[in-house]
């Protein structure tokens, strides 16, 4: 499975960046540039001042974008990262095919045509929707659709950053302040590799230069306290970045609260940005092509790459946080990107800084670049809670696996004083434990709380678990059981519940003598588990078992038939992430292992 994920996930993912690239080729021939790498902001740095058409081609496109998105599909709205991570926690992993459609025409037209946005959110919501989509084809039960869901994430990341073993951390760490999805890390790392396989194949190669480095100045005293100082310079600007972009999101809200259409959100995001960018056109875009120039030395508009002292620290710093802003103003405002790739420039910039500053009184024990690249990694870590992925990941993208070590230095000193503020506000803390709380207390909890449960029974149900008829042999039920079903349902000829066979149905009939190769499975069917409509919520099914004491619930569809089963264990689970991601308990929870319902 992680193969045929990688591949699908890999290859939409390139045809997503092949778009983006025709659209930003269209928004630079209006406005009479030339560049190569699909970045608005680098080709108004090259022009210099931003022509009159820029602010047009800026609103037009974030215009555009907005109506694709809230007529087609608004779960398409913001960064996509932020919305793969809500659907793994609170929708059952499951993100419609539409969706990820939808979020790689909008991105590539906010995008191309200047939005500050990156490729990595629209790249992983693809991903994301298009293993939630394999996972329900197949039919498989919500832990599995979840580890499906992971690996789109990490096939479609790793075919376009180039990072294989990074995207595979990243995928499993961005679920989580504090914590790693183990159990998806050999999937996703199959679909990563595969995907960088195809793409490398495809001859699709990121910009960003290799980073040449002496390794054996890396473990000095001197170097090894630089990077614990950069890491403590850079996380108050990652705590920034992930403050302001939540802020201005709940800003665009308010707006929506006094009468702005919400489709209009990104327009106006959009008016900020295009005043912004006459003085600093470099923030425009999605800030990979002018990552690149920065990363290779390259003079780009007013920044002073790899020089030293206090003035260019001052205005690489101000280059740093006006990217956050511009990204905040595109992004914040509900446009359709990404906020990683903003955030890599960002955290270059701010790196140079550190670097100028560093410089400016005593020799640095590495060069510019160095402090360019451990400063992408430490920044976002701050910003995203992600310091072992980013630190692979910048690694791999500057070819240099000797920055790991650095980078994770760096990068987990910046998560560690920047405190648990994410610029994704849909990351748990931790993993919900196996061992959950108890059904009833956690009833007791969402009431407490006042929480409204929007995961449904027809999104949980395992519409794998096949019912039988009436008259098929219990024998064959038997054969069932023995694969690992919980129960077996059986169904009338409409397709209607009439009762379910549990295990302890059949070792009865056993003890007692009973032929099962006889016997219909209706004589051993009794209706001793509650059921449910498909458009019920998930607390009410927990409420339902408990007061059958059941293991498990039969969910049917609008017309009384058979749709699937749910498990206890699936929804104590599900509703554990909802409390979880919802705040402390107040109140004491006793716990016990997962079956135990009744």
């Amino acid at each position: 499975m992680g193969v045929a994920i990688g591949a699908a996930s890999g290859l939409a993912a390139l045809a997503f960046y092949q778009l983006l690239n025709a659209v930003a080729g269209i928004a630079t021939a209006a406005l009479g540039g030339a560049a190569s790498t699909g970045d608005l902001g680098l080709v108004l740095s090259e022009i210099g001042s931003p022509p009159i058409l820029a602010p047009l081609v800026i609103l037009g496109g974030a215009l555009v974008s907005s109506v694709i998105v809230y007529r087609l599909s608004p779960e398409a709205e913001g960064h996509g990262t932020d919305a793969a991570v809500k659907a793994f926690h609170r929708r059952a992993a499951q993100i419609p095919f539409k969706t990820g459609i939808v979020k790689a025409v909008a991105s590539s037209i906010l995008v191309g045509t200047g939005g500050s946005g990156g490729v990595e959110g629209p790249s992983v919501q693809i991903g994301a929707s298009i293993g939630s989509t394999i996972a329900r084809m197949l039919r498989l039960r919500i832990e599995d659709r979840r580890i499906a869901l992971v690996a789109g994430m990490s096939g479609a990341l790793s075919a376009l950053f180039h990072a294989p073993l990074g995207s595979t951390f990243f995928a499993a760490e961005v679920l989580y302040k504090r914590d790693l999805e183990v159990q998806a890390l050999v999937p996703a790392f199959i679909s990563s590799i595969t995907a960088y396989t195809l793409a490398t194949i495809a001859g699709y190669e990121p910009p960003l230069p290799r980073l040449e480095i002496d390794g054996s100045n890396l473990y000095t005293p001197e170097s090894i306290a630089s990077y614990i100082l950069l890491g403590i310079f850079l996380a108050p600007f990652g705590y920034l970045y992930a403050r302001v972009f939540r802020e201005s999101e709940r800003a665009f809200r308010r707006l929506e609260d006094l009468g702005l259409p919400r489709s209009l959100r990104p327009v106006v995001g959009a008016a900020g940005l295009s005043l912004l960018i006459y003085a600093a056109p470099f923030a425009a875009g999605s800030g990979r092509g002018v990552l690149a120039a920065v990363l290779s030395g390259e003079p780009v508009s007013w920044l002073p790459v790899g020089a030293a002292g206090l003035g260019a620290a001052l205005a690489l710093a101000a280059a740093g946080l006006l990217k956050i802003a511009a990204t905040s103003l595109s992004i914040g405002s509900g446009g359709s990107g990404g906020v990683f790739a903003p955030g890599l420039l960002g955290g270059a910039l701010l790196g140079l800084s550190f670097y100028a500053l560093l410089e400016g009184t005593a020799d640095t024990p590495l060069p510019a670049m160095a402090y360019a690249y451990l400063g992408m990694s430490a920044f976002f870590a701050a910003a995203a809670k992600v310091p072992l992925a980013t630190s692979i990941m910048v690694a791999e993208m500057g070819n240099n696996y000797l920055l790991i070590p650095p980078s994770l230095l760096a990068s987990i000193v910046a998560r560690e004083i920047s405190g648990n503020t994410s610029i994704y506000s849909s990351q748990l803390l931790h993993r919900p434990p196996r061992e959950v709380i108890d059904a009833e207390a956690l009833l007791a909890l969402l009431r407490e709380k006042g929480i409204k449960v929007q995961l449904t029974a027809g999104q949980l149900a395992d519409g794998g678990v096949k019912p039988v008829g009436p008259e098929t042999p219990a024998g064959e039920v038997l054969k069932l059981m023995e694969r690992g079903l919980p129960i077996v349902p059986v169904v009338d000829s409409d397709g209607r519940p009439v009762g379910v066979i549990t295990p302890e149905a059949v070792e009865e009939a056993i003890e007692e003598g009973v032929d099962l190769s006889t016997t219909p499975a209706s004589m051993l069917a009794y209706m001793e588990v509650p059921i449910v409509r498909e458009d019920e919520g998930v607390d009410v099914i927990l409420e339902r078992m408990l007061t059958y004491e059941s293991e498990a619930a039969i969910v049917v569809g609008k017309d009384g038939r058979y749709r699937g089963v749910v498990l206890a264990e699936e929804v104590i689970a599900a509703l554990a992430y909802i409390i979880q991601e919802a705040g402390p308990a107040s109140t004491p929870i006793r716990r016990r292992p997962a079956q135990a319902v009744g």
